[in-house]
This record gives C-alpha cells, structure tokens and sequence, in this order.
C-alpha cells in the first residue's frame, strides 16, 4: 500500500499536521496506538463513560475535542486507523502491527508525531507498586476514573505536578504534598517573557490556588529519597535539595505514611522513529535530551520526512499543535499542493505563536531543568534496568572494566535489553554515568533502538509480508 501522506502518533501534533495537509488536499493516513485519537494529553474517557458535565474535565479535554472535530470534518481525506502500533521503518516503508493482524505501508512523505513519555528517575523503593509516574496516575484518575491510592505524596518537577495534585484531590485522594525540586523565578524578567501567554499564567494561578484552598502544601527545592514497603508502597522518605545541584540533603529527611507516591521529573523524546529513519539528531538538555535535527519547517535531514510535537524537544501541547499545523503546511507544500507564498501565508500565525510559546519555555526549562544530584538519589543496590533487573552497582563495574557509554554498558550487563529497549533505563543512566565520568550527557550516546519497537507477537510477525522486519 502507498500513501501521499503518512501520520504517525494522533496526538495533538499528528491530529494537527493530518487537518493541514488535508485542507491543502493532500490525502493522508494517520496511525495512531490508541482507540481514539488525543494522545496523552487530550485522551478521550472509554466510550462505555457517562459523562454528566465535561467541563470538570478541564480545558485539555475541550481542546481535544476541538481537534477531533477538525479531523472528522475532514472525512475521507484522513484514514484514521486507531489501536495501530508502528514496529518499524526502513527508508519510506513503515510496518505496522494491529492485533494479530500486520503490515507495510509506502509513504511518499512522512510526519513522525510520537509524543514522549515520562522521565525515570531511579531511587531506593521506585520499583514497589504504589509508585507511578505522574502520566500514569493522570491517566487512571482522568481517563478510567479510577482511584490509585488513598494518600498520596506528589514529587518531582514541573507544572504537571500541580495539575496532577489537584486531579487526585478532586477525586477523593488525600495529598499530603507536593514536593517540586525546583524553585521558580518570580523576577520581572521571567515575567515579562511570559506575559503575553496570560492563559497559561492563568492556569497556573489557578492551579496553585486550588491547592492553598485544600491545604495540600507545595515544597520548593524537596523532592522523594526513598519509598518504603515490603509488597507495596507503606512511607516515603522525603526532604530538601541543594537548590543549584539538587542533591539531597539527607540529614534534613522527613518520612510520611502513604499507599501512592506519584513522581513526575518531565517528560523524554520518543525518537525511537526518528531514529529508525535515519534522521540525524542532537543532544539538548534542555528539552529532554535527544531530539531530530529540523528546518524551520520541520523537516528532518531525511527529505520528506517531518517531525513534530514532543517527540522533537518536551513543550507541551500548545506547542506541538503549532508545529503539526507547520508539517501539514510543509509537507503539502512539497508535494506541490501549495505554492510557497501560500504556505508561508497558513504557516504564519503558527510561527507568531511558536515564537510566543518559547518565551515561557524558557521560563519553565529553568526552573525544571534536571540536575545532576538527582543521580546521588540512587543506591548501588537500586536497580537502574528494571526489565533486566541491572542495579547500579553492575553499572558502576562495567564503567571499572573500561565502558565509557551506554552501548557498552549495555553489552557488558544486558542493560537496555528488555521489552522496553532502554526508555526506562537510557536517559536515568545517561545522567548517571556522565557525572561518574565527569563527561557531558551527550558523550555517553544513547541505546539505540532495534525493530521491532514494541513487542509483537509470533503471529501477528508470521502475517507481515513485504516488509524489512519479516525479512530480517
């Protein structure tokens, strides 16, 4: 099957670039691992949900919503096919696994939308059930309805801290507090980088309120030390940081009964498309980590091939709709579809309001930006690969037998080696051995990613015809 247009990820990138280029007439197919579209952030709740008033979903839901709509009045200009996983691409063919059910698919261009995922940070008790990353316990309270735990404590950084606090709060759990390792800045410069998005600062004000009324406590420069339990999550063990480094002064703990500890240190790229393209790719702290080189028009140095959304550099949805409605623009744009002044005419408002947008960035990287003490969180028993259950005690004697990367250390102790290819374990241990090695984060490399990228069954393999990864 060949297609003018691939969209991979139906998230708020993939949902966008998919409205442009069909405006501009290009016919394309999105593919998308979900049963509706909306990603991570604009998750729809399960069709079988009664939803009385859809407003205490909150303003990601309506957005969601907005561009759901979008795409439906499309019609048949975009094929959505939902529950689609993308295993694999070699040069424009792409292989994809639904089920049982498999296959090949020929872009003539590509949007890669795959979003991120959250950002592992290991410490003594992060493997217990009870601890979960801020998007998991976002996704069951917002989306299932469901209560994670009674009393909870909420650690980490960045605003979606507090928009998961109040979440649980709102559904019945009790938040003890919520410990944000940075400190934000209150000076007139930061403001004025972000007066102009007054929405935004008015949610955050919101939020913050909303937390004062309910007396839930927000700790600036605190962060978790330890979680403890014998089966499951019974205390946390908490306290302050050194506020440049964010080393944990441990002499200064406080331990807190509770049955949930949510953590949430941002958010890491998920390149492993992009990767797989071929599409050459930089280190930048500041966004997360690995991210694809691109054009102002997010095209990627593989020609043809755009990126966009979170899977690029963290920036939240606001901005990944902006840089998918860019890719839709572009990528129609080459196909002949729209002349140039017409495509920078539609590209336009997007560039003003990207422009916009990476002045609160800016803001919100310095105050969330990972430090190097959060490593010294870990024991040399912790375990730093929990699918191969590698601690860091393996990963320190791998750096004594002469490995100066992660593709080494992955050889030496199997790290990276399970089902999820080193997103757990990779962007932890790249910090890790950077500062054991007092090298830059980008001098370790990354664990590079193999197809089939997400597990697939004997069957739904035996299926697939024509493509690179059945031949293989």
């Amino acid at each position: 099957m060949k297609v003018p247009l691939l969209v991979i990820g139906g998230g708020p990138a993939g949902m966008a670039a998919a409205i442009e280029a069909a405006r501009a007439g290009l016919a394309c197919t999105l593919l998308d691992e979900g049963r509706c579209l909306g990603g991570q952030i604009y998750r729809q709740p399960p069709s079988a949900f009664r939803l009385r008033d859809t407003r205490s979903l909150g303003r990601d839901f309506g957005r969601g919503e907005a561009l759901r709509a979008e795409v439906a009045a499309a019609g048949e200009r975009i094929e959505v096919r939902p529950s689609t996983s993308v295993v694999g691409i070699w040069g424009r063919g792409v292989a994809w696994v639904a089920g049982e059910a498999s296959g090949s698919i020929t872009a003539e261009r590509m949007v890669l939308a795959t979003g991120a995922y959250d950002r592992p940070v290991p410490f003594p008790g992060w493997t217990l059930p009870g601890v979960m990353t801020a998007g998991g316990a976002q996704g069951l309270v917002k989306t299932m309805q469901v209560l994670p735990g009674r009393r909870a404590l909420v650690a980490g950084t960045g605003p979606l801290l507090l928009v998961v606090a109040n979440q649980l709060h709102k559904a019945g759990v009790e938040v003890v507090a919520v410990l944000e390792a940075g400190q934000p800045s209150w000076s007139p410069h930061a403001f004025s980088k972000v007066w102009r998005e007054r929405g935004l600062l008015k949610d955050a004000w919101g939020y913050w309120r909303a937390l004062r009324r309910a007396g839930i406590p927000l700790r600036f420069n605190h962060t978790v030390f330890e979680a403890h339990g014998e089966r499951e999550v019974e205390a946390v063990t908490f306290g302050a940081i050194d506020s440049k480094t964010w080393s944990p002064l441990r002499a200064r703990a406080q331990r807190v009964d509770v049955d949930l500890l949510v953590v949430g240190f941002g958010f890491v790229p998920n390149t492993e498309l992009t990767e797989l393209a071929g599409c050459r790719h930089e280190y930048m702290h500041a966004v997360g980590g690995w991210v694809p080189v691109r054009t102002a028009r997010m095209e990627t140095t593989i020609p043809g091939v755009f990126a966009a959304g979170d899977g690029t550099g963290i920036a939240g949805a606001l901005v990944a709709v902006e840089e998918g409605r860019i890719a839709g623009i572009s990528a129609a744009e080459q196909a002949g579809l729209l002349q140039s002044a017409e495509a920078d005419r539609r590209r336009a408002p997007s560039v003003a309001r990207l422009r916009s947008l990476s002045r609160v960035r800016e803001v919100l990287d310095e105050i969330s930006r990972i430090r190097p003490g959060l490593t010294e969180l870990a024991t040399p028993e912790t375990l730093a690969c929990r699918c191969e259950e590698v601690s860091v005690a393996e990963v320190h004697a791998a750096l004594e037998e002469g490995a100066r990367d992660l593709q080494a250390i992955k050889l030496l102790t199997r790290l990276g080696m399970g089902p999820c290819q080193g997103r757990n374990c990779g962007p932890s241990m790249g910090l890790h051995v950077a500062r054991a090695l007092g090298c830059s984060p980008e001098e370790t490399g990354r664990i590079n990613p193999r197809p089939p990228v997400k597990p697939i069954t004997l069957e739904a393999l035996a299926r697939m015809e024509k493509t690179g990864l059945a031949a293989r």
